[in-house]
């Protein structure tokens, strides 16, 4: 794939600043955009606050259930339910007020469709269903933020829903973003011959012989993120970019119980 001339760069950025539209991002962008938009909420990417939706030819974030009730825990916002009302055509109404410690207050509702041939525990599941949404709504909006909540994008004819950047994928840009810092505020000379790795190599290894670069990075991997991170700011410029070059198997040789 060619690369962005700069006009064509201006304008996705455009396209993603006024309208949220992700769709001419690259995978590792999208998945850069959706940490940041994390971050800049104080929501944890990796609980997958938001997942992607494609309407109208967009793609779009749309907030889940994690991230309203994150952003109610971190802001502290009490939610009240202030009326329940079932009108004349079969739409029932739940209003939601929510209220900030600073004493801001908005409102919002959820409505469902509840006919009266609806009867039962089917019944009861779209009155909660009324609640919820009225909650979430209602939290997104004292919140300053204009994302569609799950349960309205469920209701939208013809919404393609995708899920959020794995961890993996979240990793890897961390890894990323990491290697590229370490090569910003590198200083000095670095040494020329090459530096044992962080973890010792395998058993298995060993009796390979000599390792290549490539292979020395793939063993510290396996040690965990760590490892590899330390391996990796031993190493040359020349070594590092070659090392970038596999980037992504080696965040998926990470433990599968590693903390790192």
């Amino acid at each position: 794939m060619l690369p962005a001339k700069p006009s064509d760069v201006g304008a996705i950025i455009e396209s993603v600043m006024i309208g949220g539209d992700l769709s001419k991002l690259t995978p590792q962008q999208r998945t850069i955009h959706y940490r940041d938009v994390c971050r800049s909420l104080g929501l944890n990417p990796y609980t997958q606050p938001f997942a992607y939706l494609t309407l109208n030819g967009k793609l779009l974030l749309y907030a889940k259930k994690d991230a309203s009730d994150q952003l109610r825990k971190i802001h502290n916002v009490s939610i009240k339910i202030v009326s329940r009302e079932l009108d004349l055509d079969g739409i029932y109404t739940v209003r939601a007020r929510a209220t900030m410690p600073d004493g801001r207050k908005d409102e919002d509702e959820g409505a469902v469709p509840l006919p009266e041939t609806v009867k039962g525990e089917f019944r009861s599941n779209l009155k909660m269903k009324a609640t919820t949404k009225a909650k979430r709504r209602v939290t997104l909006s004292i919140c300053g933020l204009a994302f569609l909540d799950e349960e309205e994008v469920k209701s939208i004819p013809g919404a393609h829903t995708d899920p959020a950047p794995s961890r993996e994928e979240l990793e890897g840009v961390e890894l990323a973003s990491e290697l590229d810092d370490d090569d910003k505020i590198e200083t000095g000379v670095r040494p020329t011959s090459p530096a044992a790795p962080a973890a010792d190599p395998s058993p298995q290894a060993h009796a390979a012989g000599a390792l290549s670069l490539e292979d020395m990075a793939r063993e510290a991997a396996r040690h965990g993120r760590g490892p590899l991170q330390k391996f990796f700011n031993s190493r040359t410029s020349a070594e590092k970019t070659r090392l970038r070059k596999i980037e992504a198997e080696l965040v998926q040789l990470y433990p599968s119980d590693s903390g790192d």
